[in-house]
């Protein structure tokens, strides 16, 4: 479900997806982004199974600038991706990184093992936890109680939502109240 024209919404008027209570957290990690290839990263919780919490793939020539300064081919910037305690969510640092156009990096959250649905019960939108976990985007913080839908974002069909980040922030998977 998408509501037309809405791209920003308040903190009030968003469903987050939180991890379910045992869930174990994701830790953070920091790690090398290179210019000379594509870079992918997997955040997994620390379970038995180490269950996939979020997938990052920075393509090949993804980092343009760092603090105003451009990057060139075969430069390299450490980037810290911190997951959201208790949801799926995301911040990714540092901030004055700037990606290539068309070469943002995209990430991938999945929920198949701790997404806890039960937030949408008694939802007036939502008939069915299907629906809201179909309805569920990226969303990206954008001050002050607000919230920037991830253009293009969205739920993947296969207990996942991807999107492209434009900037690095904080993201977080929600669908509208």
């Amino acid at each position: 479900m998408t509501i037309p024209g809405e791209t920003s919404l308040s903190t009030s008027e968003l469903l987050f997806l939180p991890l379910e209570a045992q869930a174990p957290a994701p830790p953070a990690t920091s790690f090398y982004v290179a210019n000379t290839r594509t870079v992918v990263r997997r955040v997994l919780h620390p379970d038995a199974f180490n269950s996939l919490y979020v997938e990052i793939r920075f393509p090949a020539g993804a980092l343009e600038a760092l603090n105003g300064t451009p990057l060139g081919p075969t430069d390299s910037v450490l980037v810290t991706v911190e997951p959201t305690a208790g949801a799926f969510g995301l911040t990714l640092r540092p901030s004055g990184l700037d990606f290539a156009s068309g070469g943002a990096p995209t990430v991938t959250f999945s929920f198949a093992a701790y997404g806890d649905f039960s937030v949408a019960d008694g939802s007036a939108t939502y008939a069915s936890r299907l629906e809201y976990a179909e309805a569920l985007a990226l969303w990206e913080d954008a001050g002050v109680e607000r919230w920037d839908r991830v253009s293009g974002s969205g739920f993947t069909g296969s207990d996942a939502v991807s999107g492209r980040l434009s900037v690095p922030g904080t993201y977080r998977v929600a669908a509208p109240r």
